[in-house]
């Protein structure tokens, strides 16, 4: 068993080459940990980089063999020998969830924590998302969104070989997202911009100098606008996916797969004036498993990135507002000489990765909205 503290109640360590002397100045923790020690075993004790334990900004670890207790002084003397962790830990095994893990040995390290996110964000109105003064800015009217995501998973990595052993995660991910965004510009122009709030990430086991895990959610904005002349562009897109799931194997990919991510969504678009333009935004969540051995030495950093988004491609001759229920003022009559031509297409996709050494769509669906023509009556 390995073990790490960090408690006001203890006053101060001092280390050895055989021992490491644990000095408290409350009795009724020292009886505590006197009991849980004791019942322990062997076990392993790792200290910070204060005192003569190890060298700055690094961690020690000790391999306990017996202990002595003070009760008067309030000391506890393990005596031990410097170890590494190569040597005091065989297997890492780190659960997320009810996913069950197979039998341990004593040298094994095992960490048991779960987790479900429940997190909404709004940004301030008129929110400017991109700006290429003179030509263009980009800013959100109302944008909002709401993510409930669970993670379970499991992983083995061998110290004893430096190889990850299994690596799979399932994450089940409610989002919705509103957003109106408007479009100025100035002359004929297109550029592709991606905005993000700050990323929101959460500690779950941090272990200073050897191990952090912890889930981090990213919400993002995306859009590629283009016009050919000056005009401003208001797109509206609301998109809610109710029952999301992901199964991500990073050792077997062919067991990666997903389920549910059936969205609902409205999106309607104005434009001000006569021009062929198009405004896609896309309202994007990534959920990582963040898993940082060493300070970063070892990256095992799991995640996926889900991607819905609107394509909106239409040539005007009169100001006009379209949505899903069609065109007011116009009727379908096959010819758009005088009138107006939308295309209009729901885009989603779904991209696994796995920190730089691996990344690959898993899902992706193009279902076609709009595609007509209106003249006016």
């Amino acid at each position: 068993m390995l073990t790490y503290f960090a408690v006001a109640s203890v006053s101060s360590v001092q280390c050895s080459a055989d021992s490491v002397a644990v000095t408290f100045n409350d009795s009724s923790v020292f009886e505590a940990t006197e009991a849980a020690w004791s019942a322990e075993g062997t076990f392993v004790l790792i200290t910070n980089h204060l005192g003569d334990c190890d060298v700055e900004l690094e961690r020690g670890m000790f391999l306990v063999n017996s202990l002595t207790w003070c009760n008067v002084s309030l000391v506890a003397t393990a005596k031990s020998q410097v170890a590494n962790i190569s040597s005091v830990a065989a297997q890492t095994e780190i659960t997320l969830g009810a996913i069950p893990s197979s039998s341990l040995a004593k040298r094994d390290i095992v960490i048991d924590p779960s987790y479900t996110l429940n997190t909404a964000i709004a940004l301030p109105s008129e929110t400017t998302l991109f700006s290429y003064s003179p030509y263009l800015t980009v800013s959100a009217d109302a944008a909002s969104f709401n993510s409930n995501v669970t993670f379970s998973g499991y992983l083995s990595y061998n110290w004893l070989t430096f190889k990850v052993e299994h690596l799979y995660f399932d994450v089940d991910a409610e989002f919705a997202a509103d957003l109106t965004l408007s479009a100025d510009i100035t002359s004929a122009y297109n550029t592709t911009f991606s905005y993000s709030p700050s990323d929101l990430t959460y500690s779950l086991v941090s272990i200073p100098g050897i191990l952090t895990l912890g889930p981090e959610l990213t919400f993002a904005v995306d859009a590629e606008v283009s016009a050919s002349e000056a005009v401003t562009i208001t797109a509206n897109a609301g998109i809610a996916l109710a029952d999301g799931n992901a199964h991500l194997d990073l050792l077997q990919e062919s067991n990666t797969g997903t389920s549910g991510w059936t969205p609902t969504y409205t999106v309607s678009a104005e434009i001000s004036g006569n021009a062929t333009a198009e405004f896609n935004p896309t309202a994007a969540l990534t959920v990582e498993i963040s898993i940082l051995f060493f300070g970063g030495l070892i990256d095992l950093s799991t995640g996926l990135t889900a991607t819905p988004g609107f394509d909106n491609s239409f040539i005007l001759t009169a100001a006009e507002g379209v949505d899903l229920s069609g065109v007011e003022d116009v009727t379908s009559s096959g010819t758009c000489a005088e009138g107006l031509e939308l295309q209009s297409n729901f885009t989603f996709g779904i991209k696994a990765f796995a920190t730089e050494w691996w990344s690959e769509e898993i899902y992706s669906v193009n279902v076609p909205l709009l595609d007509k023509c209106y003249s006016w009556e």
